[in-house]
């Protein structure tokens, strides 16, 4: 199981009925687990039905978890005036290193 945790930040930043969402974008033409990861806040009531969960307020989708499972992770949150930026420690090519079978670290 992966351990991901949320700084002191990204907790203040979640509302009450909020949770962090690591979603995944497909970025290759010829399969769909060439992809990246986004991290953002969604309410619990708009959780996709697939998610999965990674801990107590984070969620994932499928192929997202899939990479994310066995991995340590640490999620920051930065407001930028009136918005919130959830950010993760993982490498900027996290999703793509992954699928040509490299390390993530």
């Amino acid at each position: 199981m992966s351990s991901i945790t949320l700084t002191p930040a990204a907790l203040d930043a979640l509302r009450g009925d909020e949770v962090v969402y690591f979603d995944w974008h497909v970025t290759g033409l010829c399969c769909a687990d060439a992809g990246e990861f986004s991290v953002r806040a969604l309410r619990r009531t708009k959780v996709p039905k697939r998610a999965r969960r990674l801990g107590d307020q984070v969620y994932a989708h499928p192929t997202a978890w899939v990479h994310l499972a066995e991995l340590t992770v640490a999620v920051d949150c930065r407001p930028l005036g009136r918005w919130r930026r959830f950010t993760s420690d993982l490498p900027p090519d996290a999703g793509l290193r992954s699928c040509l079978g490299r390390l993530t670290r």
